[in-house]
């Protein structure tokens, strides 16, 4: 027995709905093809539709140029003429004069210890040398009434010979007169010496006061040169004592960085090269020329301190993080004006022409040159046309 299909409306209208659609997606992506859904291009003397980003100010390319490849070796700002101002004698901090910051001119007071130890001395140094001088005036009075005794006594004893001779006068009157010339001698002889004793205890007194002289005057601590006050560590009351550290002052003139360098590169440097040192706390970029590239690497970093001094400028300040800029090849890049970079927040954009449209595109920077122009990362290829809104 044949059996019949029954089909139901519902089932019909279905197949014909599908059918439908599917017509409609052929003509559609017919239409696509011949370009019937692309938009008109726009004249480029018309105003902007709605939408439609306008046209910037002015424009730039975007340049594919090699620049020289940096590596930075980072360091620190000192500077050339730094002072550590220790005591030389022991004494009591009694007068602190100055405060950190201070401009210093060389010879300005810092500090005043108590001196009253130190001039005590002084005083008992100046009394010896009182009693050496008094010593000095009675050998010498020694010595000259000595020597007119010998005078006499060798007047005396050649009168003797002479009467001896002529058997005027005994053997014992000339062995006494000779005794008298020799005892003479001998107290010239002790007379001399004790005043070479005198001038040489009034030596040793004067030596003693010029020390204590020099003691004294270390009790008023002066500064040893221009510069400023770096540190003071010390209070009023403390004990001073030689080789302590009072003061620490710095010439904030002469700046050097102190850089280390790796390795790999401290052979390329030498001394008098002239080297680009950044500073980024100032957002300066300045000249320094190399004074000293030490033998000996650093143990555990393997590498090596390299100097370079440079000409203060208004904002770096000694203690400040440096980098040392060492060319160690070159590098392609694409650049454009920094001023074509649009910044909002952390997203960066550049207006870049594609046909007769402008169109607003991400992109990634780098480095900032000193002319005004800055490195693309990513979102060039070099070659765009990029707008410039001003």
């Amino acid at each position: 027995m044949t059996k019949l299909h029954w089909k139901s409306p519902g089932s019909r209208l279905r197949k014909f709905v599908s059918t439908i659609l599917f017509a409609l997606v052929l003509v559609a992506l017919g239409l696509y093809a011949t370009g019937a859904f692309r938009a008109q291009r726009a004249d480029t003397h018309a105003q902007p539709q709605a939408g439609q980003i306008p046209a910037p100010k002015g424009s730039a390319i975007a340049e594919r140029v090699r620049v020289p490849l940096i590596e930075a070796a980072v360091g620190t700002v000192r500077s050339r003429r730094t002072v550590e101002v220790a005591a030389q004698v022991s004494a009591r901090v009694v007068r602190i004069l100055v405060e950190p910051g201070q401009v210093l001119k060389q010879g300005d007071a810092l500090l005043e210890l108590d001196d009253r130890e130190l001039a005590a001395r002084l005083g008992q140094a100046r009394q010896v040398l009182t009693a050496a001088d008094s010593a000095i005036l009675g050998a010498e009075q020694s010595k000259v009434q000595s020597t007119a005794r010998l005078e006499q006594a060798r007047t005396h004893v050649e009168r003797m010979r002479k009467l001896a001779a002529d058997q005027a006068a005994t053997t014992e009157m000339l062995e006494a007169a000779e005794s008298d010339y020799v005892q003479a001698q001998a107290s010239v002889a002790e007379a001399a010496a004790m005043l070479a004793v005198s001038s040489a205890q009034r030596e040793q007194a004067a030596a003693g006061v010029h020390e204590s002289e020099i003691a004294l005057g270390y009790a008023t601590i002066s500064a040893p040169q221009d510069g400023i006050v770096a540190e003071r560590r010390i209070e009023v009351g403390d004990l001073a004592l030689p080789g302590r550290i009072l003061f620490v002052v710095l010439d904030p003139a002469a700046l050097r960085l102190e850089a280390r360098v790796r390795e790999g590169l401290v052979g390329s440097i030498r001394a008098g090269d002239t080297l680009e040192i950044e500073i980024p706390a100032a957002s300066a970029l300045v000249k320094g020329r190399v004074t000293v590239v030490l033998p000996a690497a650093e143990s555990r970093s393997r590498t090596f301190e390299v100097r370079a001094d440079f000409d203060a400028r208004e904002g770096i300040h000694v203690g400040m993080f440096g980098r040392l800029r060492l060319q160690t090849g070159e590098r392609e890049i694409v650049r454009v004006p920094a001023a074509a970079v649009v910044r909002i927040g952390q997203i960066e954009t550049i207006l870049v022409r594609e046909g007769q449209r402008w169109m607003r595109r991400l992109v990634t920077t780098g480095i900032a040159d000193s002319e005004g122009n800055v490195e693309i990362l990513s979102g060039l290829a070099g070659g765009e046309t990029v707008g410039i809104s001003g």
